[in-house]
């Protein structure tokens, strides 16, 4: 968790109080100019503008080009509801603007659940399409309300520099604070490896479409600031040109980085007003300041790193001692901390197995890439899965966790059918894994791929997390402290901050079990957990392997090609070839089948005999 929290969050609102005072201090000090206090309220909501689509662009990392339209939805809200339904009275602005981000986040939610199960190129367009129809909406089925393709008149100028600045602060603030909660790590590790969040119990299609309506909300805000800002509503002003040049703001400013989105936006927004009389030469500037920044720093002015005032001020000898004594006055009496849950898996192991496939099946088309497979899997049991390359293991463990769903047979998790759910909730009911190609959050540090995990074993909400109350406090501290528990156990608590993209090989293989083993499985997948590793490493992943079920009392099923590692450490062996089991049995059994000896094994050697000693 972040040091000094309390302190952190107090010391910033002081900043962004002081940084209001100066800036009325010089627009009083210019008598008022009227100019400049209308280019700083446009930064203001440019802020809360470039913000809100950096959540969807750059932390979320899908690409969208119709946020001008979610822009427009809360301009015409706002007007509509000021001009029309409570017209003349001054405290229905507040009122307008929270109606105007709750219409455009119902309109992201729309958009949202179709258009997020796309990816890339396609996504884009289909926003890019959906911004289109939104100002076609507006020009015609609202027309009455809105004017059509005209102008929309008589809008009241409630916004000033004052409420547009403390409005952009919250926005920014409860972005940040998002950020550091667990729907801010889901967030995060969606970016990252979408399979991999899936596989760690976050549900990767609802955080996509709850995203998306929050970045759509704050734009709804964005756009009832401008509309009560210049009291005249244009359709044109909000076409996919519009979009570009928000999201140029974004790029401009590095994608994940919200310090960033405040640096481009206020920087880009004044060279807009410096060169308003000249629009050609405006465009040009805009293309050449965006070819030399992905020339010379494609990843942004900032790329993934955010502005700390409390780290900055770390440099000042006897800071930090200072900010601890601080941040004891400001939490007197500190509440419990709530560990995610531990779930209790109560069944009868003497009269069915921890996990069964049974007659289990896949066809692509007319592939059949496994068929008939039966497994059974009893308690506390280390079980191998082997076969040559292409003969349908991880499609098996595809199949198991729901990546697939079989189009025969069942999955049993103690006597419960897993058939035709979703990988995260086969997560939660008790089935984690690793892959066969590593697939860590690499931005995040090791602690925060861990955290990730624990995604469905906490409960506070969203809104808890962006307001930081006493409950987000408890479980997050709980949290932390469990994390650090497990990387213990695995001896890599001395490597909790460090980036998980940093590590050696064999640490990342062994990070990426500990962050299985954080969902609290009563089935662990082990997917060629020794693949790329040295004698040295697969003997200590040997004996990790064993600790873990131990220690944990966790059912193992692995793949793996390394026949000492599987004869030293498997209690029995499944053999699949083309989609089939061949053969099942002791690692002695196996080793001496004439079948898996043709398909696979060939003429037993030393090696082997080596690995069937250990058995």
């Amino acid at each position: 968790m972040k040091k000094n929290r309390r302190f952190t969050s107090s010391l910033n609102l002081i900043a962004v109080a002081i940084l209001f005072v100066l800036v009325k201090l010089v627009l009083s000090l210019l008598g008022g100019n009227r100019s400049l206090e209308n280019l700083l309220t446009q930064v203001c909501y440019n802020i809360v503008m470039v913000t809100s689509l950096n959540l969807v662009t750059g932390v979320l990392g899908e690409l969208t080009l119709g946020h001008a339209g979610f822009m427009s939805v809360g301009a015409y809200t706002s007007a509509i509801l000021t001009s029309l339904v409570m017209p003349g009275q001054a405290w229905a602005f507040p009122l307008a603007l929270l109606g105007g981000g709750v219409v455009a986040a119902l309109f992201g939610y729309i958009i949202g659940v179709p258009a997020l199960r796309l990816k890339g190129d396609y996504l884009a367009i289909i926003t890019l399409g959906f911004g289109e129809i939104i100002r076609v909406l507006i020009n015609t089925v609202f027309a009455p309300w809105t004017g059509g393709g005209k102008k929309m008149f008589g809008i009241s100028l409630y916004t000033t520099f004052d409420n547009a600045y403390w409005i952009m602060a919250i926005t920014v603030a409860l972005l940040f604070m998002l950020a550091w909660s667990r729907q801010g790590r889901a967030i995060l590790a969606i970016r990252e490896n979408e399979v991999a969040a899936d596989a760690s119990g976050v549900p990767v299609t609802q955080y996509k479409i709850r995203t998306f309506a929050i970045s759509a909300f704050f734009a709804g805000i964005a756009g009832g600031l401008y509309a009560h800002s210049i009291g005249v509503l244009d359709p044109t002003k909000f076409d996919f040109n519009t979009s570009i040049d928000y999201l140029v703001m974004v790029v401009f400013g590095g994608m994940g980085s919200y310090t960033g989105s405040v640096v481009a936006a206020t920087g880009l927004t004044v060279v807009q007003f410096l060169m308003a009389s000249l629009v050609e030469f405006r465009q040009l500037a805009y293309a050449l300041l965006l070819i030399v920044m992905m020339i010379f720093k494609p990843s942004g002015m900032l790329g993934v790193k955010e502005f700390s005032l409390n780290r900055l001020l770390a440099h000042i000898p006897g800071w930090d001692a200072f900010a601890d004594r601080m941040e004891a006055l400001l939490v007197r009496r500190k509440a419990g901390s709530i560990a995610p849950d531990v779930p209790k898996y109560r069944y009868d192991a003497k009269s069915i197995p921890v996990l069964s496939l049974e007659h289990l099946g896949i066809r692509f088309g007319g592939l059949h890439a496994a068929e008939d497979v039966n497994i059974h899997l009893n308690d506390k049991e280390i079980v191998g899965l082997i076969g040559p390359n292409g003969a349908g293991k991880t499609t098996v463990f595809n199949l198991l966790t729901g990546v697939y769903t079989p189009t025969e047979g069942d999955v049993k998790l103690m006597g419960h059918s897993l058939k035709g759910k979703h990988t995260y909730k086969i997560t939660y009911e008790g089935v984690s894994r690793t892959f066969q190609n590593i697939r860590l959050f690499k931005s995040m540090t090791v602690i925060e791929n861990i955290k990730v995990a624990f995604q469905s074993r906490m409960y506070y909400s969203m809104l808890d997390g962006m307001l930081r109350n006493t409950y987000y406090d408890r479980e997050e501290r709980g949290c932390d402290k469990r994390a650090r528990a497990l990387l213990r156990i695995f001896e890599m608590e001395d490597l909790a901050e460090v980036s998980a993209n940093s590590l050696p090989y064999g640490q990342q293989r062994k990070l990426e079990i500990c962050r299985a083993m954080a969902s609290n499985p009563k089935v662990l997948l082990l997917d060629e957990p020794a693949a790329g590793m040295n004698p040295i490493e697969t003997q200590e992943l040997m004996e990790t392997i064993r600790n873990i079920r131990d220690l944990f009392g966790v059912t193992i099923l692995l793949i793996e090609h390394d026949m000492k590692l599987v004869m030293g450490i498997c209690e029995r062996i499944y053999v699949l070839n083309y989609g089939r089991v061949i053969a099942e049995g002791t690692p002695e059994q196996i080793k001496n089948n004439p079948e898996v000896v043709a398909a696979y094994l060939g003429a037993p050697d030393e090696t082997m005999k080596e690995g069937a000693q250990h058995a």
